[in-house]
C-alpha cells in the first residue's frame, strides 16, 4: 500500500485490518501502540491459524483505518521483524531545556577506522541552569562510554578551542548493552554560568565497528533537512587533536545536552536576577 487511498487484497477496509503473508519486504513504517490477543482471525482477508493482532498507527492520518488506527495480524510476515523499540521512556517534564543540533537524529556514522573515537558538541547556556544529562547513540552492542564536561570555551574558530576541549572534567562512565539512543544522567548536576559556552565530550568504544559515532548529514535522498549552521561539533582520534565536523565532514554530531532550571530556596524556579542577593549576582 502506497498511501491511505491504496487498495490491497491484504487490507480489509470494513474491519480496518491488515495481514500479508509472503516474501515481499515492507515499504512503510508503522507504530505498534498496543495489542489484542482476542482480535478475531475472521476479520482478515485470509484464513489464519489463530486470533490476535497488533494495534497500529502510521503517518496517513485519521482518513485511514479507524481514525488513524488499524490492526495487523500476529501472523503477518513483516510485523515486528524490523524494529525500533522504545524502553524506559521518561516523563516529558524531566528536564527544562534540551540543547541539540541533530534534529533528524542518526542518519549515518563516522569514525577513524577503529572501535574507539572521541566526539563533542558545544552549546551556550541560558540563564540559571544546571547541566543534568546528555543524550547520544550507541551504534552497536556493548558500547563503553566515558562522558566529560569542558567549560568556559572560546569562540568558534579560536586557536584555543583544542586546548579548552582537552581541559575537561570526568562526569560519568558506563556500558550500554544494546544499540540505540540513551539519555545518561550526570552523577552530579553542574551549575552553569549564565551565557556560558560549554561542551559535552564522549569517548566511545563500540566493539566490531569502524565508525562508532552517530551523525546527521544530508544523504542526498531529499529526506533529511540538515542545518549545519546551528551547532558546533568536534571529532578526535585520540582525545587531543580535534576537527570541526561541520566544516570538515559536513555533518552534525548526534549529541544532546539537557538542563534544569536552578531552584532558589524560598523563591521556586530561577526567573530573574531580582530574586538573588547582590553577592550571588556578582558571582
Amino acid at each position: 500500500m502506497k498511501n491511505y487511498q491504496s487498495e490491497s487484497v491484504y487490507y480489509n477496509r470494513s474491519t480496518n485490518s491488515y495481514c500479508y503473508i509472503g516474501s515481499e519486504k515492507p515499504n512503510h513504517d508503522s507504530v505498534i501502540i498496543g495489542w489484542d490477543d482476542n482480535y478475531p482471525k475472521e476479520n482478515f482477508n485470509m484464513e489464519l491459524e489463530g486470533d490476535g493482532a497488533f494495534i497500529c498507527t502510521n503517518s496517513w492520518g485519521e482518513q485511514f483505518g479507524e481514525q488513524g488506527y488499524f490492526y495487523v495480524s500476529y501472523y503477518d510476515s513483516n510485523i515486528g521483524v524490523h524494529n525500533i523499540v522504545y524502553t524506559g521512556v521518561e516523563q516529558v517534564d524531566n528536564y527544562d531545556r534540551i540543547y541539540q543540533s541533530d534534529l533528524c537524529g542518526w542518519v549515518g556514522q563516522i569514525g577513524y577506522g577503529r572501535e574507539t573515537v572521541w566526539f563533542s558538541n558545544t552549546y551556550r547556556a541560558g540563564k540559571g541552569e544546571e547541566l543534568a544529562a546528555a543524550g547520544f547513540y550507541a551504534t552497536g552492542e556493548n558500547t563503553e562510554y566515558e562522558l566529560y564536561i569542558a567549560r568556559h570555551l572560546p569562540k568558534t574558530g579560536s586557536g584555543e578551542m583544542e586546548a579548552a576541549l582537552n581541559s575537561r572534567s570526568p562526569a560519568v562512565k558506563g556500558i550500554l548493552s544494546n544499540g540505540g539512543f540513551y539519555t545518561v544522567p550526570l552523577e552530579e548536576k553542574i551549575r552553569l554560568d549564565d551565557n556560558e559556552k560549554f561542551a559535552i565530550i564522549i569517548k566511545i568504544t563500540t566493539p566490531g565497528t569502524v565508525h562508532p559515532v552517530a551523525i546527521e548529514f544530508d544523504a542526498g535522498d531529499g529526506i533529511a533537512q540538515v542545518d549545519l549552521s546551528d551547532g558546533e561539533g568536534y571529532l578526535s582520534n585520540d582525545g587531543e587533536s580535534w576537527e570541526h565536523v561541520e566544516e570538515t565532514q559536513k555533518c552534525n554530531v548526534c549529541l544532546k545536552a539537557y538542563t534544569k532550571k536552578i531552584k532558589i530556596r524560598g523563591f521556586g524556579t530561577w526567573d530573574t536576577e531580582l530574586f538573588l542577593p547582590q553577592a550571588m549576582r556578582a558571582r
